[in-house]
């Protein structure tokens, strides 16, 4: 009950009903200026607890594990969709559940605090190191099996230049040089009205999840089972490094979410481009249609409650 009554989960659901109901009723840079919010805001927590933490053996382990889930994952998914997708859409879907997904973690984020568990926020460090090592990964998958000549460095540097990349990776290093000035002085930028504008987002992302519905009912069944089943494994992997490295359970559920997450911002941003020839109703459709929502409304509590059994 208390997951049902959570006003980021009503929110989402009321976003998918009035979506289904009215067509085209937000525009889309609605949702875009709020996610850059919510991307400078999580930079910038980030930034100020790794200045106040320094790089302790717990944030160098949690970084390295971030980084390794991030390479691993592509390659255990590609594994599973060459066999059932041509070679670019098999290479960008799999780097789509090696990236993570910004506004899973923040909700996540969200659902921590309002039952009082405790999380480092050195944590949101984790998510940008995620962000970049599985569009790598998407780019050698797909050159190394095609035999393609392609300049990744251009490819790379593009995705650098991505403008949520370049919030995030900016106000991470501005909370790091400028901690002794932020604190105190931006709690009503970051904290204040932080939940009130993440409620808004999914409220209008949950609109936009209500738009991609029909498309995934022409995936297959293979692709939809891909989308739920691969959030799952990778949360499982996450909770054995997480007990493992000894993590706490709020750590231990932030990064079991990150590795069960898809982007549907980033990675698609560069996909686009890099992999022309791949289908984005398959890797934008999978990723905002159903493991998003997957995430949001079932993941989150369910990721919390093993971390709390088998860590807690």
């Amino acid at each position: 009950m208390e997951v049902i009554l959570n006003p980021a989960i009503i929110l989402f659901l009321t976003g998918i009903a009035i979506g289904q109901i009215f067509k085209d009723t937000l525009p889309q840079f609605l949702s875009k200026y709020l996610g850059y919010y919510l991307l400078v805001s999580l930079g910038l927590k980030g930034g100020i607890s790794l200045r106040e933490n320094g790089f302790t053996s717990e944030v160098t382990n949690v970084l390295s594990l971030g980084v390794f889930f991030a390479l691993i994952i592509p390659l255990i998914a590609y594994f599973y969709l060459k066999n059932i997708l041509e070679i670019d859409d098999a290479a960008a879907l799999s780097g789509t559940y090696g990236s993570v997904s910004a506004i899973t973690f923040v909700t996540a984020l969200t659902y921590l605090s309002s039952s009082s568990q405790e999380f480092d926020n050195f944590m949101s460090a984790v998510l940008v190191v995620m962000e970049f090592p599985a569009i790598f990964m998407a780019l050698y998958l797909v050159t190394k099996n095609k035999n393609k000549k392609q300049n990744n460095f251009e490819t790379i540097k593009k995705a650098f230049l991505e403008v949520p990349n370049i919030l995030l990776i900016t106000s991470l290093f501005v909370g790091i040089i400028f901690q002794n000035q932020l604190i105190g002085n931006i709690d009503f930028f970051t904290v204040t009205i932080f939940d009130y504008v993440l409620y808004l987002f999914l409220f209008v992302m949950g609109t936009r999840v209500a738009r991609r519905l029909s498309e995934i009912r022409e995936k297959g069944l293979n692709l939809i089972l891909f989308a739920l089943v691969t959030p799952l494994i990778g949360s499982i992997l996450a909770l054995f490094a997480s007990n493992l490295f000894s993590l706490t359970v709020g750590n231990a559920t932030l990064l079991m979410v990150l590795t069960a997450s898809a982007s549907y911002i980033a990675v698609p941003a560069v996909v686009k481009d890099a992999i022309p020839n791949a289908n984005p109703a398959i890797y934008l459709g999978l990723s905002l249609g159903v493991t998003f929502p997957f995430n949001i409304i079932i993941g989150i509590p369910l990721y919390n409650e093993l971390a709390k059994y088998f860590i807690g």
